[in-house]
């Protein structure tokens, strides 16, 4: 299932080992291999809510803090002082479409953790993960292949610390302004 630029609530997987209660949300998806994933995002239980007996944690993540253990694939979030932010750009549709973050940019230094979801069809989507004391992110992205009426094929995004989205698609035309 392909989604559009940024979706802002997720559902999270819960799970008891050893007597601890653990939330997790797997990001980057192939079609062959449904249960594996490119990152696990492992987040601290004060930053979900319950709906239904289901648990959600809504981005951005204020306040946290990350860990990136060893093996690449799996990011703690604590509490902390930075924020999180996900961006998640779907791809044109159609054999080998795909869509490319070109580049993100915060007001201060961040951490980005990229992963890439690869369809049966061949396309590939682009997201990132990203960690910054920064109020705002601005990324770059383009997309390939066939697009549908709703979809533009580039633009700039910028992500707001209060949950705003806003997309242009070609920031040049604000320098004439």
């Amino acid at each position: 299932m392909k989604k559009e630029v940024s979706v802002m609530k997720k559902q999270v997987i819960g799970t008891v080992f050893d007597g601890k209660q653990l939330f997790y949300i797997k990001f980057g998806y192939k079609w062959w291999k449904k249960s594996e994933s490119q990152l696990r995002l492992w987040l601290d239980k004060s930053f979900l809510t319950k709906e239904d007996n289901k648990w959600f944690v809504e981005f951005p993540i204020t306040n946290c803090d990350v860990i990136a253990l060893d093996n690449e694939k799996d990011i703690i979030v604590k509490p902390g002082d930075l924020n999180l932010f996900y961006f998640f750009v779907a791809s044109g549709d159609g054999n080998g479409a795909k869509s490319v973050i070109d580049s993100i940019d915060a007001e201060q230094p961040y951490q980005i953790f990229e992963y890439i979801s690869e369809y049966e069809d061949g396309s590939t989507s682009t997201g990132a993960l990203i960690f910054t004391r920064s109020n705002k992110v601005k990324i770059k992205w383009h997309r390939e292949g066939y697009l549908n009426d709703d979809q533009i094929a580039e633009g700039t995004t910028l992500l707001y610390v209060d949950g705003r989205v806003e997309t242009i698609q070609n920031d040049e035309v604000l320098k004439y302004f």
